[in-house]
C-alpha cells in the first residue's frame, strides 16, 4: 500500500511539475516542423483524440475551410494569435475542447501563468456537444462574455444543447436569444474553420494542443516543462512574422 501511494504521489507530482524540480534538467525531445520554418514541435502523447470534419460528404473541403486554409499559409502568426503576436507578453494559441478532460485540467493552468497572452481555439471535435459549446462560447464573445462562458462550459458537466446554452446565457446576465442567432453566424463559423485550419495545419489531431510562441507542443504537459518553455520564449526576444521564420537564436530546450 505505501508503495502505491508513493507511487500516486510521484504521478501527481509529475502531472503538476514540482516533481521535475527535483530532478535533473531534462533534455525535451523538440523537432524541426519541416512545413514552417523557425517553428519546432515537442509531442508529449498525451491527447483527447476527436474528429474534426475536414471534408464534406462528397469528399471535397467545404469553401469555408479553403479560405481559412489560405489565410493560414498568408500568415499563421495572424491565425494564431491575432493582434497578441506583437505585444510584449509571450503569445500562446491554444487548441481545446469543451468536452475534452485533459483540457478541463489543463485551462486553469494556462490562466495561472505570468507574461503570457492567450487566444482560445475552440476545436470542437468531440461530438456535437463540442460544436454546440464553441459556437455559444464564440457568440458570448459578441456580448462581451466570451470568458464567463467559456469558464462555466469548462467546469460544466453536461453535454451542451442548445436549450442549455440559452440557459446558461441568462445565468450570466447576457441575451439567450441573441446567443442562439448568433451562433450561426459567419463570423463564428470562420473562426471555427479557421482554428481547424490551423490545427491541421500543426499536425493537431486531438486536444490539447498548444503553440507558445514558436513551440508547438502536441499534447498535454506537466507545468514545469510548460513554464520553462514560456520563459525560454520570453528570453529569445523572438516575435512572430508572416513566414513563421524568428528573430534571435532558438534554444534547444
Amino acid at each position: 500500500m505505501a508503495a502505491l501511494a508513493l507511487a500516486g504521489l510521484g504521478l501527481a507530482g509529475y502531472r503538476a511539475g514540482w516533481l521535475g524540480a527535483l530532478l535533473p534538467k531534462r533534455a525535451l525531445p523538440f523537432e524541426t516542423l519541416d512545413n514552417l520554418p523557425g517553428f519546432r514541435v515537442l509531442q508529449t502523447g498525451n491527447t483527447t483524440f476527436g474528429s474534426v470534419p475536414l471534408f464534406g460528404l462528397d469528399g471535397k473541403k467545404p469553401e469555408g475551410l479553403l479560405a481559412a486554409e489560405q489565410a493560414v499559409r498568408a500568415d499563421i502568426c495572424d491565425a494564431l494569435f491575432g493582434a497578441t503576436a506583437a505585444g510584449e507578453a509571450v503569445p500562446i494559441a491554444y487548441f481545446f475542447d469543451y468536452q475534452c478532460p485533459l483540457c478541463r485540467r489543463l485551462t486553469p493552468r494556462l490562466r495561472a501563468l505570468s507574461g503570457v497572452a492567450i487566444t482560445w481555439h475552440d476545436l470542437a471535435g468531440l461530438g456535437p456537444a463540442s460544436e454546440t459549446a464553441a459556437r455559444a462560447a464564440i457568440a458570448a464573445g459578441f456580448q462581451g462574455a466570451y470568458e464567463q462562458f467559456h469558464e462555466r462550459l469548462m467546469r460544466s458537466r453536461f453535454q451542451a444543447n442548445l436549450g442549455y446554452v440559452e440557459t446558461l446565457a441568462g445565468s450570466i446576465g447576457i441575451d439567450g436569444k441573441r446567443l442562439l442567432a448568433d451562433m450561426e453566424s459567419p463570423v463564428v463559423t470562420r473562426r471555427m474553420w479557421l482554428s481547424r485550419a490551423a490545427a491541421s495545419r500543426l499536425g493537431m489531431v486531438g486536444t490539447p494542443g498548444l503553440v507558445v510562441g514558436h513551440t508547438v507542443i502536441i499534447g498535454d504537459i506537466n507545468d514545469i516543462d510548460l513554464r520553462r518553455i514560456v520563459a525560454e520564449e520570453s528570453r529569445s526576444g523572438r516575435r512572430c512574422d508572416q513566414t513563421g521564420d524568428q528573430t534571435g537564436d532558438q534554444t534547444g530546450g
